[in-house]
């Protein structure tokens, strides 16, 4: 499916590459809020291994056909929370409403304030919440899949927000619609568009028309998921081609994982790979994200054993590489560098940073801040992770790393709940999650205020549960 993206702008610049646009309207819903706590605290390369590729296949343990069809927040007292959670941040949406020639750059990119969720895998029970990032409500919750024994722990969203992939730990993904309007009124059979209202109105597997498709894997370990942006069709400013990849593997059978891209649209596996010399574990693939080609780069989490890998979005040719710590969360900043947040064991460095066109390796070590996190580039390039401790002091809160000097900031404190999801959202809030606790917490670093949602079930997301990522290093890539 292709999505038109709206957005009313102040002015229109076309010399300018992101403009500044209104709100084109907020939600109904509404939340209570009241008082929690403010937080106001300060803020060697080895060389890579080369692995090769099987090819692209159908056979092994992969399957070939998919597609399937088969509230309460509150908020420090900072100030006004509806007021401090949001800023003066750039949209990258600009749509030709006339259609035709885009060659003055009129479509834009991405997505705009419209809307924005955060969608945090429930790994307790096999559903993924849609969280309203600016009204902290919760708008709806979905099966991952039909057995409701999904784990699902990593979700990705597309570039224009409007869908989402969550893989299941178990195996499989599921693709959600975020917008009424895109949803299939006819999928269930009855008349009307049938979806979830909240977190309380979980619908039957095969009864919510905002589910668009699942497409199973005989996997006993499936963690990465990532969309690809598409491309935009100038005529009528929509995204098509859109894929979503994978990787996963049946622990026991394949000595190696496999990665899978799916048909965005269809949810139907176009490219099977396995990657050789990346070992299948029960932690093995780990996480994944793309980069402004559409490049899948993925990690596991086995020390001593560490790996990240690469796939080319054309060619399908695989790389291998042996990075300088055990990568716990990754993503890939907006000059298409690989980042990875190093696990508790790792000891000696918050972060590891790889340029994939010298092929070094940087080390984010001023500081020690122990993670076991996601992490994510804010529109400042900033680096932003969970942390357990750090230097051994402060426990329970984020940090930053500067995306170019490599230098990790003093902490900010949230709460001592163990913490491991990390995303921004399109206002620049931080994001993060705590499984422990079944919170969610958004932390705005202009005024340190921290709102709390914590109507979750065990959420465990580390990917790119707002968008942002591949908006930002898609819209905002000086080489894109």
């Amino acid at each position: 499916m292709a999505y038109p993206r709206v957005s009313t702008c102040l002015a229109v610049l076309p010399s300018l590459i992101s403009l500044a646009c209104a709100d084109t309207g907020s939600e109904s819903n509404s939340a209570s809020a009241s008082t929690s706590v403010t937080a106001s605290i300060s803020a060697t390369d080895p060389t890579p291994s080369t692995g090769n590729i099987s090819g692209s296949s159908s056979s092994g343990n992969v399957p070939t056909t998919g597609g399937a069809s088969d509230s309460a927040a509150t908020s420090s007292t900072g100030g006004d929370p509806s007021s401090s959670s949001t800023g003066d941040g750039l949209k990258f949406d600009l749509p030709n409403p006339d259609g035709g020639n885009d060659s003055e750059g009129l479509c834009g990119c991405g997505n705009d304030l419209g809307f924005s969720y955060i969608w945090i895998a429930n790994t307790n029970n096999s559903t993924i919440t849609k969280l309203n990032t600016q009204t902290m409500v919760e708008e709806g919750r979905y099966l991952t899949r039909q057995d409701g024994n999904g784990s699902p722990s990593r979700t990705s969203v597309s570039i224009t927000g409007r869908s989402v992939a969550v893989a299941n730990r178990n195996g499989g993904v599921t693709k959600v619609l975020a917008r009424q309007e895109d949803c299939d009124e006819n999928k269930n059979g009855q008349p009307g568009v049938q979806t979830s209202s909240g977190k309380d109105d979980v619908l039957a597997w095969g009864q919510d028309d905002c589910i668009a498709w699942h497409t199973p894997f005989p996997y006993s370990t499936q963690r990465p998921v990532a969309w690809m942006a598409g491309t935009i069709n100038p005529a009528t400013c929509l995204y098509e081609d859109e894929k979503v990849w994978t990787g996963g593997c049946q622990e026991g059978v394949d000595q190696w994982v496999w990665v899978n891209r799916l048909n965005g649209d269809t949810g139907a596996i176009e490219e099977s790979i396995q990657i050789v010399g990346f070992e299948c574990s029960s932690l093995s693939p780990y996480g994944g994200a793309v980069d402004s080609k559409g490049n899948f780069w993925m990690t596991n989490l086995v020390p001593g054993q560490d790996r990240l890998s690469r796939v080319d979005a054309v060619t399908l040719e695989v790389q291998v590489l042996t990075p300088p710590l055990t990568p716990y969360g990754m993503t890939v900043d907006t000059l298409d560098r690989p980042w990875l947040a190093s696990w508790v064991g790792s000891g000696s460095a918050s972060a590891a940073r790889y340029d994939p066109v010298a092929a070094t390796w940087a080390i984010a070590n001023n500081h020690v801040a122990n993670v076991m996190s996601g992490i994510q580039e804010d529109a400042k390039g900033r680096m932003w992770m969970n942390y357990w401790s750090y230097d051994n002091g402060f426990s329970g809160g984020v940090v930053y790393i500067d995306r170019e000097t490599m230098q990790v900031s003093e902490p900010f404190e949230i709460n001592p709940c163990e913490r491991r999801g990390m995303s921004i959202d399109l206002d620049g809030n931080v994001w993060s999650t705590s499984q422990g606790c079944n919170q969610a917490y958004r932390f705005n670093p202009d005024t340190k205020v921290i709102t709390t949602y914590d109507q979750l079930d065990g959420p465990y997301t580390y990917s790119d549960m707002t968008g942002w990522a591949l908006q930002n290093n898609t819209c905002n890539n000086p080489n894109g």
